[in-house]
């Protein structure tokens, strides 16, 4: 078979297999939308985080103050009750509390059930695989591959290593099959990925223009994911992959990304990390972020991350973190860290960060 026919015959196949996921999820959520009523009430509980540091900052190209601060706070709603029929359901709405320019101050909100079947989502949700994404240990107060302080952004052309830019928080459902054997797969259906905020809309038709002739629609996307909880020679091992495929419309870019993850944790030692490939209109941006992390004590850890991701155009950003934190109280940890962003394009430079924060998990 040649390699053209080849190609064809895999997509036709992928398709095809989207297509049966497809009717199967909706299927799927539709049996769970008339499940019997609930035995009891839905019990409400309230928590969230609020991260708050203070950095020293020097950034070459850019004239910065001395002192900067920045804060990452939500408050998270969270229900959760039984069926008749021993069928879990429940919600999550995200509130947005404090952030670097955010204008959506609803985040995440989605309803949910779950049985011996798995899990159903349905809501304005990131995807099940990137929920599933095994990533970088973390040792700070706060996530470095998910970093919402937007210090390195602002500085270079970081960008996180997570599979949540195809769609981000439109509306979708997402499919938790049942462990076995350590692993678990996922599926996700985003019907318009346009509207990444998750507002509900009536979803436009392939074709739709403005009155400038621009194309105002997106696409639909699909996500799938395998994940491996388990152990090996007495070790701690998690495993993922992902892939993120938007469907698009006329006159839309195609894009897609994938990322496989893997971590390893032996006493007090853990290592992992993610290798993300981002394709948008056939030019990858590719990214390695990675990290160890060392338990010092039951109250202190520290460790090391080393980001390195290359654009299109060849140029490289290298980020280095190295840092702690120290449990000081019930849901209180004193995070710290020395952070060096190095960028190829020159009009963004080298920067350096030292932070000294709080984190309060409520």
């Amino acid at each position: 078979m040649c390699a053209g026919k080849q190609r064809v015959w895999v997509l036709s196949v992928w398709r095809l297999r989207r297509l049966v996921m497809n009717k199967l999820l909706i299927g799927t959520a539709a049996a769970l939308l008339v499940t019997p009523a609930v035995a009891g009430p839905v019990a409400v509980t309230v928590g969230g985080y609020y991260n708050s540091v203070v950095y020293s900052q020097d950034a070459d190209m850019y004239e910065t103050r001395d002192l900067g601060i920045h804060n990452d706070a939500e408050i998270i709603f969270k229900g959760k009750g039984k069926t008749k029929n021993g069928i879990e359901i429940g919600f999550q709405v995200q509130l947005e509390a404090e952030g670097s320019g955010e204008s959506d101050y609803i985040d995440e909100n989605y309803i949910y059930a779950k049985g011996d079947f798995g899990k159903v989502e349905i809501g304005a949700e990131n995807n099940a695989a990137y929920k599933q994404q095994v990533t970088a240990p973390k040792f700070l107060g706060w996530k470095t591959y998910d970093n919402n302080f937007k210090t390195w952004s602002k500085v270079s052309s970081f960008d996180k290593p997570l599979m949540d830019g195809v769609e981000g928080d439109a509306l979708k459902i997402n499919y938790y099959s049942p462990k076995v054997n350590g692993f678990q797969i996922s599926y996700s259906v985003t019907p318009d990925a346009r509207d990444t905020s998750g507002d509900s809309a009536l979803y436009l038709d392939d074709g739709e223009v403005d009155s400038d002739g621009d194309v105002v629609t997106k696409g639909s996307s699909t996500a799938l994911g395998l994940k491996y909880t388990g152990k090996i020679a007495g070790m701690k091992v998690k495993a993922s992959y992902g892939i993120n495929e938007l469907d698009e419309d006329t006159g839309v870019a195609p894009r897609e990304d994938t990322a496989f993850g893997l971590s390893v944790s032996s006493g007090a030692v853990t290592v992992g990390g993610t290798m993300f490939t981002k394709d948008a209109d056939g030019e990858e941006t590719d990214i390695l972020h990675y990290a160890i992390a060392y338990k010092l004590s039951k109250a202190t850890q520290v460790g090391l991350m080393m980001h390195n991701q290359e654009a299109p155009s060849g140029d490289e950003t290298n980020i280095t973190v190295l840092g702690g934190s120290t449990k000081i109280g019930s849901g209180a940890k004193l995070t710290y860290s020395y952070e060096m962003v190095e960028d190829d394009n020159p009009q963004k430079g080298d920067s350096t960060f030292m932070g000294v924060g709080l984190l309060l998990k409520f």
